[in-house]
């Protein structure tokens, strides 16, 4: 099933209607897991980047200022941001006529995808501490509350949210086949850290940050880096940022699933650039990494049933469904690993 999928000419025709650009080519880009995207090539007047935003943002105008007070915030520190235009009415997220059509166009940033590796991930963590200090100095920028919904790492996921899929979903006639991956993530869930300073990684509000700093967010073009799409910019424990980025850029389809180095690179780097936020708290990073595993585990396996999340990869599943399981699995087996190795995982940071 998954989300209707708006064509590259349904792109165009609302680049021309409501912003009045007028585009040589526009091209779908299939990258993206949530909001569909298209590129918008201009001639001489350069490219732009249009989306198509998921119905679960609700169409929040938060998602439009947020963006915009962040992007105002690192451009004025000279940190690389794409900023959004608004439409001819002035409004940065732009209706269309289609029931639930939201749109938004913003400035294109050149790059590529950076490659998991060590070095990239120490790249990647300075640009992520050079945002949060920018977004918090002298104080954190305003933000406004995101709409509800369940679309960020931004939860401590508990036993309980695993088990109550047999209450909420009980008549879904797919979820005898979640059994399995459902007693892994509550027993995963019960088996993280219960003390009052991991708790307080997914509980505390005080700081502006990303909220989805993962590898396909970052652009590299030789030593230059740039960090996009600010939807979920929220207040949060930075720990949660920089967790977020090391799942991304050091877990591998294979054992050992995690890769050490690069935690430990990623954190050196962003301690070069980023807010101090201590030796203790620091060495909760791994423990972070495997509370955002199971969150996300959880929230691929609602996806399985829902639908309405994240966009079918249609070149690599043969459904939606499946797509969500296996991803769900692979964070699960992630997860386990990083319980089992979590002690030897915080000596290579504090070693």
């Amino acid at each position: 099933m998954g989300l209707p999928e708006a064509t590259e000419e349904r792109a165009a025709e609302v680049l021309a209607g409501r912003w009045g650009i007028l585009a040589t080519k526009v091209t779908a880009v299939r990258s993206g897991r949530v909001n569909q995207t298209f590129l918008a090539d201009r001639g001489e007047g350069g490219r732009l980047v249009l989306q198509l935003l998921n119905p679960v943002w609700e169409a929040s105008p938060a998602l439009g200022e947020n963006w915009d007070a962040v992007s105002r915030a690192l451009l004025a520190q000279g940190i690389v941001c794409p900023a959004l235009i608004p439409d001819l009415e002035g409004n940065l997220l732009s209706r269309g006529p289609g029931w639930g059509e939201v749109w938004r166009v913003s400035s294109f940033v050149s790059g590529e995808r950076p490659e998991q590796s060590p070095r990239c991930a120490r790249q990647a963590a300075r640009l992520l501490g050079a945002c949060h200090s920018a977004l918090n100095s002298p104080r954190p920028v305003g933000l406004a509350p995101l709409p509800k919904g369940d679309f960020t790492n931004q939860r401590l996921p508990r036993a309980s949210d695993f088990e109550d899929f047999q209450k909420l979903y009980r008549l879904h006639p797919s979820l005898p086949l979640l059994e399995k991956p459902l007693a892994r993530g509550a027993k995963e869930a019960r088996l993280l850290p219960g003390s009052p300073a991991f708790q307080r990684v997914f509980l505390l509000k005080d700081l502006a940050i990303h909220l989805d700093p993962k590898r396909d967010n970052f652009l590299a073009e030789g030593t230059r880096y740039a960090l996009i799409d600010w939807d979920s910019a929220s207040y949060g424990d930075p720990l949660l940022d920089l967790g977020e980025l090391c799942r991304s850029f050091a877990a591998f389809p294979s054992y050992p699933r995690f890769d050490a180095e690069t935690m430990r690179q990623a954190l050196a780097g962003y301690r070069e650039t980023g807010l101090d936020l201590g030796d203790r708290h620091f060495s909760l990073l791994p423990a972070a990494v495997r509370g955002i595993s199971v969150n996300l585990a959880r929230r691929y396996l609602a996806d399985a049933l829902l639908e309405t999340h994240f966009v079918w990869d249609r070149e690599h599943y043969p459904s939606l469904f499946e797509q969500n399981v296996a991803r769900a699995g692979f964070l699960l087996d992630l997860a386990e690993e990083l319980r089992e190795r979590e002690f030897d995982l915080m000596k290579v940071l504090t070693g």
